[in-house]
């Protein structure tokens, strides 16, 4: 067995380093995303949109607070058991809104758009009130959006669920109106 002699060995270390440190550098900097494809490639620029792949709103999660919640994988969806989604955590994340009590069951949570700014992503999110004088009954709406996994921290979003009462027993995933 013939070994390389210890200034090859050396240089081809250092060389493969300097190789980490920049891919990761690149990574770091340009953002990086999986998509459904399962290739990497970069983020949108800041202020072009990541795509929505799937999205359930419904009216009650039984949820007493409101939260923004992004999930990334398995273990942190088991936390929080509003519905049973087809997501491949490998590929795809869960940006997760919900309202907490609120008196009519007319209200709903749309995710619109998620964006790239400054290095983060931003949601838009869409909140339909009910019009003045409906009847009330209490809800707890939520909404669910399925997009491409993500390491770029979401603004204002927590990738741990807080500690919370729920208001009843949960219901059959997606059984929530």
């Amino acid at each position: 067995m013939a070994f390389a002699p210890c200034g090859l060995y050396d240089h081809h270390m250092k060389a493969t380093l300097r190789n980490l440190v920049m891919c990761l550098f690149l990574v770091s900097a340009t953002g990086a995303c999986i998509d459904t494809n399962a290739s990497l490639h970069e983020l949108p620029a800041d202020g072009e949109s990541l795509p929505i792949l799937n999205q359930v709103s419904r009216v009650h999660s039984h949820e007493t607070r409101a939260m923004q919640l992004v999930v990334r994988d398995a273990a942190t969806y088991a936390k929080v058991p509003l519905e049973s989604i087809d997501v491949d955590f490998e590929r795809e994340m869960l940006l997760i809104v919900t309202l907490g009590r609120v008196p009519s069951d007319q209200y709903r949570v749309h995710i619109n758009r998620v964006f790239r700014e400054k290095g983060v992503l931003k949601v838009e999110s869409f909140v339909e009130q009910p019009p003045p004088g409906r009847s009330l009954a209490p809800a707890s709406p939520y909404c669910i959006a399925v997009v491409p996994q993500c390491e770029l921290n979401v603004d204002r979003f927590s990738p741990i669920p807080p500690d919370r009462q729920r208001t009843w027993s949960q219901s059959e995933p997606g059984l929530g109106g």
